[in-house]
């Protein structure tokens, strides 16, 4: 019910974006990234949609692979390009909630998340360099586009949209409804319980524990330890630092149950949105990892 409304309303309105040709003013302000990435024009407008709304710019990939205007290929490179734009638009809910437990350190690590997101969408973005064939990706005939009114706009999505809904529903719905099984019959406390033990090969003091333990539960629970500690000078804001990555990195398993295997499938499909999903977190959890160990070793 927390969901598949929003992933629905973010379908329709990456069709209405399509159908209104919004997005297409301000394409060009990642045509240097497209261009580098050898990806086609119209994938820019989804880069930029992602600063927005992430669902509304993945549907929008997911509308163009079904339409066979961009292959497979294409649509990992794009899709994975949106990690950088994604962890941007969470400032909303993170900011608000850092800035005033943890205040300056909040800031930092907000940041740090974000750094790992623009290493992780260059690298894409250099990857599709490798992969891609600049003559395999070249742009779509830009026909005079009139753009119709908006009473025909929304009815034309809402027709479009109803096929990726139902897939949405036929998908992403039966899956949140197993890993909701799976977290009342205690599996995900026994995967916490024995990640939470790994906790101890990291860098962190054993009062730094409790904020990665914490942060499997709930993000906010984790924010709140770390302000008490920091507060109390238990721990330094180095210590409160790495702690919180070391817990973003080992919640990453759990959240992979909670909600990026019901988001990927419910957009792309169970075999491609979990591929996405997989390829996607290993190199986000790479780069946590290598900024840990370089943050570590810093005095």
């Amino acid at each position: 019910m927390a969901t598949v409304p929003f992933m629905i309303i973010g379908v329709f309105l990456a069709e209405l974006i399509v159908t209104l040709r919004i997005m297409d003013k301000v394409a060009f302000l990642a045509r240097p990234l497209t261009d580098f990435a050898h990806l086609r024009y119209e994938c820019g407008a989804s880069f930029v949609t992602a600063f927005l709304s992430p669902v509304s710019a993945n549907s929008m990939l997911a509308t163009y692979y079904e339409d066979e205007f961009i292959n497979k290929r294409e649509l990992f490179i794009a899709s994975m390009m949106t990690s950088f734009p994604s962890i941007v638009m969470h400032w909303r809910s993170m900011l608000p909630v850092l800035i005033p437990l943890l205040g300056v350190t909040g800031v930092i690590y907000f940041c740090l998340l974000m750094f790992v997101g623009l290493l992780q969408t260059l690298l894409i973005i250099i990857g599709g360099r490798l992969l891609l064939q600049k003559n395999d990706c070249l742009l779509m005939d830009r026909v005079h586009f009139k753009r119709p009114p908006l009473k025909d706009a929304i009815r034309t999505s809402i027709i479009t949209s109803e096929k990726t809904i139902k897939r949405i529903l036929f998908s992403a719905v039966p899956t949140t409804f197993i890993v909701f099984l799976l977290i009342a019959a205690g599996f995900l406390d026994v995967l916490t319980s024995q990640l939470g033990g790994i906790a101890n090969y990291f860098p962190i003091p054993p009062a730094g524990l409790s904020i990665v333990v914490a942060q499997f539960a709930n993000f906010l629970a984790a924010q709140t330890i770390a302000g008490n500690l920091l507060s109390q000078g238990i721990l330094s804001s180095r210590e409160i630092l790495l702690a919180l990555l070391v817990g973003d990195v080992l919640s990453s398993i759990t959240t992979i149950f909670r909600i990026l295997m019901p988001y990927y499938v419910g957009i792309f499909g169970f075999k491609i949105g979990m591929e996405i999903m997989i390829l996607s977190t290993a190199i986000r959890t790479a780069l946590m990892l290598i900024v840990i160990v370089i943050f570590s070793v810093l005095q």
